[in-house]
C-alpha cells in the first residue's frame, strides 16, 4: 500500500526556466561518466525542500532534482506536505547521494532509464522505508540494505522520515569482487559491520575538505566498492582484497571520528575505542602504524587542534586557559602547555592575545 501512485498534483504553476544546467548539477552529472577528462568538484551539492519556495517546491524538486539529476520521478507519497534533505557528491566514476525524506515516492520509469547497467545499493540509517522492483518489495529499516538495479524500472517510498544513502555501483567492478551479483538484487541485506562501516565512511567523505587530488578521490571510490562488495558478500579473494584496502581504511576512518566525538572524554583509551569498534586493541594499533602514527600521538593532535581552535574563537573569551584545555580533553594543564608549546611554537596565551587584537 505503502507504493501506491502518489495523489494527482498541479505542475502548471512552476518556475520559468528552471536552472536545469546549473554548475552543481552539471558536475553531479559528470561524474556519472568515469572517462570525463575533468576532474569533478568532490564539494558535497546539498538541496533543501525547506529553501525552497513553498508555491515552487514540488516543481522544482519533481523537475531538476528528480528528473534532470537523479533520474527519478519524485513526488508527494500522499496528499499532504514531504520533505527532502540531500547531499550529492561528485566523485570519479561515483556520484554519492545522501540524506532523508519524509512522504515521498521515487519511481524509475520507463522513460527515465538509459543504457547503464548500473546496480544501486540502497542503505537505511534511520526511520523506514520500501522497494519495489521485479514484482517484489522489501521493507528496510535502520542498518538494512537492497541492492537494485538501475536497468529495470523501480519504485520506493518514505512515509515518515527516513536517512538513506544511495550508491550507483558500475556491475563490472562490483563483479570483480563479487560472484553474481545479480543474485543479490533484491535480497534484503540485514546490517553488519561492513554496512555500518561503509554508512560511516560516505559520512566521513561528506564531510572532509581532503579529497583536492584524482588518486585521493579514486582511492575513496575503491574503497567505498570494497565495503559495498563486502556487504553484497565478496568472494575469498575479494574479500581478502577488500579488507586490505576498503575495510581498514573504513576502520581507521570510524576510529578517528569515535576519537574526536569523545575528545573531551578523560577516560578516552585505546581500549575503549577498540571495544566500541569492535576491534582487538594491537589491531587498531596498526591501523594507525599502518600511517606512521600511533593512537596517543593522533589523539594528543586532535586535542591540540580543538584547543588552537578555541583559543582562537571569540565565543570562547570568557573561558580561561585552563577550561579551554579540560574542555579538549586535558587533565594536566603542564602537559597541555609543553605540548601546545611545541605543536605551535607559542603560548596558549599568545594565541588568545593574537586573536584579540
Amino acid at each position: 500500500m505503502l507504493l501506491k501512485q502518489s495523489a494527482s498534483f498541479d505542475f502548471n504553476h512552476g518556475p520559468p526556466g528552471l536552472p536545469k544546467n546549473s554548475a552543481p548539477i552539471e558536475g553531479v552529472m559528470q561524474a556519472n561518466d568515469p572517462a570525463s577528462p575533468k576532474l569533478p568538484d568532490c564539494t558535497p551539492f546539498r538541496f533543501s525542500t525547506a529553501d525552497l519556495p513553498k508555491r515552487d517546491r514540488l516543481t522544482i524538486f519533481r523537475e531538476v532534482i528528480g528528473r534532470a539529476t537523479v533520474k527519478l520521478d519524485l513526488a508527494p507519497l500522499a496528499d499532504r506536505p514531504f520533505r527532502a534533505d540531500l547531499v550529492a557528491q561528485a566523485l570519479p566514476g561515483l556520484v554519492i547521494v545522501s540524506g532523508a525524506s519524509a512522504n515521498v515516492r521515487a519511481a524509475r520509469t520507463r522513460e527515465l532509464l538509459d543504457d547503464s547497467d548500473d546496480l544501486i545499493l540502497k542503505i537505511f540509517t534511520s526511520g523506514i522505508g520500501v522497494a519495489a522492483q521485479r514484482g517484489q518489495e522489501v521493507t528496510l529499516r535502520a542498518g538494512d540494505a537492497l541492492l537494485m538495479s538501475a536497468a529495470e524500472t523501480s519504485v520506493s517510498a518514505t512515509s515518515s522520515l527516513s536517512s538513506f544513502i544511495t550508491l550507483p555501483l558500475k556491475l563490472k567492478a562490483v563483479a570483480s569482487l563479487v560472484s553474481s551479483p545479480e543474485d543479490a538484487l533484491m535480497r534484503l541485506l540485514p546490517g553488519t559491520d561492513a554496512l555500518r562501516l561503509l554508512a560511516g565512511y560516505v559520512k566521513e567523505l561528506q564531510d572532509s575538505t581532503q579529497l583536492t587530488t584524482y588518486e585521493l578521490q579514486r582511492a575513496v571510490v575503491t574503497h567505498v566498492y570494497d565495503l559495498a562488495a563486502l556487504a553484497i558478500g565478496a568472494t575469498l579473494d575479494g574479500t581478502a582484497l577488500a579488507g586490505s584496502r576498503g575495510l581498514r581504511a573504513a576502520q581507521l576512518a570510524a576510529i578517528k571520528a569515535d576519537i574526536n566525538t569523545h575528545l573531551a572524554d578523560p577516560d578516552l583509551t585505546l581500549t575503549a575505542v577498540a571495544a566500541r569498534q569492535r576491534l582487538r586493541p594491537r589491531s587498531l594499533q596498526g591501523l594507525f602504524a599502518d600511517h606512521s602514527t600511533s593512537f596517543s600521538e593522533f589523539v594528543l593532535e586532535a586535542r591540540l587542534t580543538l584547543a588552537h581552535r578555541l583559543l582562537s574563537d571569540p565565543r570562547w573569551d570568557d573561558r580561561n586557559i585552563s577550561s579551554i584545555a579540560f574542555e579538549a580533553g586535558f587533565g594536566d594543564l603542564s602537559y597541555f602547555n609543553r605540548g601546545f608549546r611545541r605543536r605551535y611554537g607559542a603560548r596558549p596565551s599568545d594565541i588568545r592575545a593574537a586573536t584579540r587584537r
